[in-house]
């Protein structure tokens, strides 16, 4: 039998390895490959930095974890100390009135707002401005400056009602005026990012159904009713539940302004994810709490998609 001379094997032995480097080559510098590279970088971000601390939370809920001791899994008792603890259940209670006063005044607030910068009027552009700088401003300047609009003795606010003759009012130590303030506070700083947002709704919306409305006899009241907000409707949903997860995560106006106070008027559930963690070290009821605060906002957020479905096809 005759034998294949080693020169020849060898040669066909390069063509082969060439021929593997040659894919390799032409996969490394596909359009798929640089693609797969880059969504790598921030998929990798987003395991280490969101989806892992989250189930790791959640498995913190069932456990007992002081800090100073390992976790020891306890089931369900973080649960039903969050419904069970009167403290707890009144910050679920607190939370839910935040939404309830909150969101439907500022979406409403921002959309009119948005609807008249929308027009072209005189300003437009320093008005727009004006009504956008508490969302840059910072959370302790904007806190320090409604604590002294809310002072009992020198405040604004109970200067101008005692020109109109109403005595002064206790804003943020009243535990009936308390919640009312902080939610004054959280409509004021958050209609100027909500008025962006409309704005930019509002220019799709098309000219010429506006027109035609018009033209067929619609006062501007009709036309925004019945026009404008029907078409807002996707872009209404977005803010109603970005507006509701902020709210959820309020933290800053309540540490500044109230910390949890007046009796427990003003301690919302972040508030209490807050004391729990970093006041008395429970680690474990805190993640508990944080679970359900979740959980809430899904269920808001189901709720508003589920309206929004059935409006859209009425």
């Amino acid at each position: 039998m005759r034998r294949i001379p080693p020169p020849i094997l060898m040669a066909g032995q390069g063509v082969i390895s060439l021929t593997r480097r040659d894919r390799l080559y032409r996969l490394v510098n596909s359009q798929a490959f640089v693609a797969l590279l880059f969504l790598a970088v921030p998929v990798l971000l987003l395991a280490a930095l969101k989806i892992y601390p989250v189930f790791y939370n959640l498995y913190l809920s069932f456990t007992r974890y002081e800090l100073f001791e390992p976790p020891r899994f306890v089931g369900m008792k973080n649960y039903s100390y969050v419904f069970s603890n009167t403290v707890t259940r009144q910050s679920i209670i607190n939370t839910l009135l935040f939404t309830i006063e909150a969101v439907p005044i500022g979406t409403a607030l921002a959309l009119v707002i948005a609807k008249l910068l929308d027009q072209s009027i005189r300003g437009r552009v320093f008005l727009r401005t004006l009504y956008y700088l508490p969302v840059v401003s910072s959370v302790v300047v904007s806190a320090m400056i409604w604590r002294w609009i809310y002072s009992p003795q020198h405040g604004l606010l109970n200067y101008f009602l005692g020109l109109a003759g109403i005595p002064p009012q206790n804003w943020l130590n009243d535990p009936n005026l308390a919640l009312i303030s902080l939610v004054i506070v959280t409509i004021w700083g958050s209609i100027g990012s909500n008025m962006v947002i409309f704005l930019a709704g509002l220019q799709d919306i098309p000219r010429d159904v506006i027109e035609a409305a018009r033209v067929d006899g619609a006062n501007p009241l009709q036309n925004f009713l019945l026009i404008t907000v029907p078409l807002m409707r996707p872009v209404i949903l977005f803010v109603v539940v970005t507006f509701t997860i902020g709210i959820f995560r309020n933290f800053g106006l309540i540490f500044m302004l109230t910390q949890g106070g007046p009796f427990n008027r003003t301690n919302t559930m972040v508030w209490e994810v807050y004391q729990n963690v970093f006041g008395y070290l429970r680690l474990g009821r805190g993640a508990a709490i944080s679970v359900v605060m979740l959980i809430i906002v899904l269920i808001l957020t189901l709720i508003s998609f589920r309206v929004l479905r059935e409006r859209q096809g009425a």
